[in-house]
C-alpha cells in the first residue's frame, strides 16, 4: 500500500514539474542572456552628431566606441551591435574584412550608427535614438552580452564615455575623440552660444531691438560677449552684451521700417577659445508667411521610401495660403535651442516652393548630398523638437515638441494646419492628412 501511495506522489510531482516547465514555455520564459568575458567595453558614443566627426564619406552619422581592455587582440566579426536589449542579434558585424574588424590591445574601433550596412562592415543597421535607449555589444551566439550601457537624452556634438577609458565612471566630452583615449586632449573647451532671440515678437518702427542669447562656459572662465551688427555689407558696430544669470542681451535701438540688420554674437574665455553664431538677420516690418509642420514620421522602417529607396525620416511642410511660398533659404532644426542648425539650399525653387494650399516633403537624413530637400537631421524616436525658421535666422515660423514615436506609426494635424495633433497608422506623406 506505502508503495501505491509513493507511485501517486512521484507521479503528481512528476505531473506538477512538468507542467511549470509546459507554462514557462508557453509563456515565453527563455534563459537570461549571459555575460561574456571577453575584454571589450563601449567605451564612448554620439547620438546626436551634427558636425562633430564625419565618418570616411564625410557624413556626420552617430557613433559608438569599443575599447579593448585586455592583452589580446580582440575581432569583433561576427558579433552583434543592438540599441535594444530585447533583440541582441539587431545588427551583426559581417566576416568580410577582418582587418578593419581587429581592435588590438588597449585599442579602439569606431562602429558607425547610420543605418547604412551597404556602406560597409563598420557600418551598423540601426541609428542611435538621441532621446535615450539601450546599446549593447553581444558575442556571436546572439546571447552572451559582452558590454551594455543606457542613456538618456543628448546633447548634439557632445559625447559620453568613460574616464579613465574602460572604467565605470560615465561622463560628456564637448570634445568627443572617436578612436582614441578618453584622457586626452585640452579639458578647456570653448564657449557655447545658443536660443538667439530678438525682442519683441513684432518689430516695427520706433521700437528699440533687444538681441539675447544664452551664453554658457563649462569651464567658468568666460571673459566677454559681444555682438556685432549693420546693414548689409557695413556690419561693423559693436557692442557688449550684458548677463543677468546666463542670459546676455544687447539693446541695437531703433530702425527704420524696411530696414534689414545682420548680425553675430562672438563669445570668448580666458584663454583665447572663441565661439561665434552664424551671421543672423532681422526685419523692421517683417511679415513672415504662413506655414505649418504638418506631419513627420520619426521612425521610418518601411513605411515609404524617398527617391534613392531609402527609409528616412520626414517632416511635411502644409501652405495653407493662396499663394506658393519658396522655403529655399528658410531654416529646419531638430533643436528648438539652435534653430539655425540647416538651411535649406537656395536658388532650386522648382523643387523647394510650397504650392499654394499644398505639401512638401523634407527629408530628415543628413544626406543633403542626396538633393536640396534632404535636410542634415534626423529626427529622434525618443522625442525632440522641430522649428522651421525664416532666412533672417531669427523668425520661427512653425515649432512643435513631441514625445517617444511608434516605427511607421506619423504624426500630424488633423485637419491640415490645425491645432489637433493625431497618430497615423498609415501615414499620408505629401498629402492631407486623413
Amino acid at each position: 500500500m506505502k508503495r501505491w501511495i509513493y507511485l501517486m506522489i512521484t507521479l503528481v510531482l512528476a505531473a506538477a514539474l512538468w507542467q511549470c516547465k509546459l507554462d514557462d514555455t508557453v509563456q515565453g520564459n527563455e534563459e537570461q542572456p549571459g555575460q561574456s568575458e571577453i575584454k571589450l567595453v563601449i567605451n564612448e558614443f554620439l547620438a546626436s552628431n551634427d558636425a562633430a566627426n564625419a565618418d570616411e564619406n564625410g557624413e556626420y552619422d552617430d557613433w559608438l566606441e569599443l575599447y579593448n581592455y585586455g592583452d589580446d587582440t580582440v575581432d569583433i566579426a561576427g558579433m552583434y551591435l543592438t540599441d535594444g536589449l530585447d533583440d541582441l542579434t539587431k545588427a551583426q558585424i559581417p566576416e568580410t574584412n577582418h582587418t578593419l574588424t581587429k581592435i588590438p590591445p588597449k585599442g579602439f574601433l569606431v562602429l558607425w550608427a547610420d543605418g547604412q550596412p551597404e556602406q560597409g562592415v563598420l557600418h551598423l543597421g540601426f541609428k542611435l535614438s538621441s532621446g535615450g535607449e539601450d546599446i549593447a555589444i553581444v558575442e556571436e551566439n546572439g546571447r552572451a552580452i559582452i558590454d551594455s550601457y543606457t542613456f538618456g537624452p543628448q546633447t548634439t556634438d557632445v559625447s559620453m564615455g568613460r574616464l579613465p577609458d574602460g572604467s565605470d565612471n560615465w561622463v560628456s566630452f564637448s570634445t568627443p575623440t572617436p578612436g582614441a583615449s578618453n584622457g586626452g586632449g585640452s579639458t578647456n573647451v570653448a564657449p557655447k552660444i545658443r536660443e538667439v532671440k530678438i525682442s519683441p515678437d513684432s518689430l516695427e518702427a520706433g521700437t528699440d531691438v533687444v538681441v539675447s542669447a544664452v551664453v554658457t562656459d563649462e569651464n567658468d572662465n568666460l571673459s566677454s560677449v559681444t555682438i556685432t551688427y549693420g546693414p548689409e555689407g557695413q556690419i561693423t558696430t559693436q557692442k557688449n552684451m550684458t548677463a543677468q544669470d546666463s542670459v546676455y542681451s544687447a539693446n541695437l535701438g531703433q530702425f527704420d521700417d524696411g530696414s534689414r540688420i545682420f548680425f553675430f554674437i562672438t563669445a570668448q574665455d580666458d584663454e583665447g577659445l572663441v565661439a561665434t553664431t552664424d551671421t543672423l538677420s532681422f526685419e523692421v516690418g517683417y511679415v513672415a508667411p504662413v506655414l505649418f509642420i504638418n506631419e513627420f514620421l520619426a521612425s521610418n522602417d518601411t513605411t515609404n521610401a524617398d527617391e534613392h529607396g531609402e527609409y528616412d525620416d520626414w517632416i511635411e511642410i502644409y501652405n495653407p495660403g493662396n499663394e506658393p511660398v519658396d522655403i529655399g533659404g528658410f531654416y529646419i532644426s531638430d533643436d528648438k535651442t539652435d534653430i539655425t542648425a540647416w538651411q535649406i539650399p537656395t536658388g532650386k525653387s522648382d523643387s523647394t516652393t510650397v504650392p499654394a494650399g499644398g505639401f512638401l516633403l523634407l527629408w530628415a537624413d543628413k544626406q543633403p548630398e542626396q538633393g536640396v530637400l534632404h535636410v542634415k537631421i534626423k529626427l529622434s524616436s525618443g522625442g525632440e523638437d522641430i522649428v522651421l525658421t525664416a532666412p533672417n535666422g531669427t523668425t520661427v515660423i512653425d515649432s512643435l515638441s513631441f514625445g517617444a514615436q511608434t516605427t511607421d506609426v506619423s504624426m500630424g494635424r488633423l485637419p491640415d494646419g490645425s491645432d489637433n495633433w493625431v497618430t497615423f497608422d498609415h501615414p499620408t506623406p505629401g498629402a492631407s492628412n486623413q
